[in-house]
């Protein structure tokens, strides 16, 4: 649910099922914030993935890997998901939330602000675009957009480092990165005494059309862990949420 004046009907009874049934994907700034604000490591709400798209390697010539929120094993809900009383849940990591659950309902579809017409809980009806902060909004999908472009820059930086040594790395090892990466890369550049030729510049990577557009159902969203161990656990109808996340609180 946002909090940009989309807190409206469509949420207003809101009872979890996109916290429970869409899969969440973060980005390197997702978890920083949760990290942060929720004084908790990454270890303990992220869950990696392994998929043909993914971003993340974790060995050379390995397989790449999805970053995604956790769901619990018993509520099959986000890992920050409260259960207040039967039927009704909301965010207990509101304020820090990844941008794409902030952002929801809405999505940027060209350069229109709209609500989506598949949601879980209602069709595009179920919210009045007229009393939402459309400005507002838009500029949230198009921070989301930078800071996707940001993880694949982060994301390659990594692979990098992985690819140029032989074993494989830990997930706390790639926690740690995302945590620490501008820090990492400021000190190996001050490192360098020798100044080096200017470069071209390689193109940076693109997040997908759809980033802030979460999928449809059809994927197990749970059973994270790069060693094949659960890291989350199977959402019953599992949506996809590709690059972004949705929020029910």
């Amino acid at each position: 649910m946002s909090g940009s004046g989309a807190n409206l009907a469509g949420c207003a009874s809101c009872k979890g099922r996109c916290c429970r049934e869409y899969t969440v994907n973060v980005t390197v700034a997702d978890i920083r914030r949760l990290a942060t604000g929720m004084a908790l490591h990454p270890r303990e709400f992220v869950a990696l993935k392994e998929k043909d798209d993914g971003d993340f390697r974790l060995r050379p010539g390995g397989p790449k890997f999805d970053l995604r929120l956790k769901h619990r094993p018993v509520t099959e809900g986000c890992v920050f998901l409260m259960e207040i009383a039967p039927g009704h849940a909301r965010c207990g990591a509101y304020a820090h939330r990844p941008r794409v659950c902030a952002n929801f309902p809405a999505a940027l579809i060209g350069n229109t602000v709209t609500i989506r017409s598949d949601t879980l809980c209602g069709g595009s009806d179920s919210w009045n675009l007229t009393a939402m902060d459309l400005p507002a909004l838009r500029a949230n999908i198009m921070r989301n957009k930078a800071a996707w472009r940001e993880h694949l820059r982060i994301a390659e930086q990594w692979n990098a480092r992985v690819e140029g040594g032989w074993r494989t790395r830990s997930e706390d090892e790639l926690f740690a990165f995302i945590l620490t990466a501008e820090q990492q890369d400021s000190a190996e550049r001050s490192a360098s005494s020798e100044p080096s030729a200017p470069s071209e510049q390689p193109e940076q990577p693109k997040p997908a059309e759809d980033a802030d557009i979460p999928g449809r159902p059809g994927e197990d969203a749970g059973q994270g862990g790069a060693a094949g161990e659960a890291a989350g656990t199977a959402v019953a109808g599992g949506q996809d949420v590709g690059d972004p996340a949705q929020t029910s609180a």
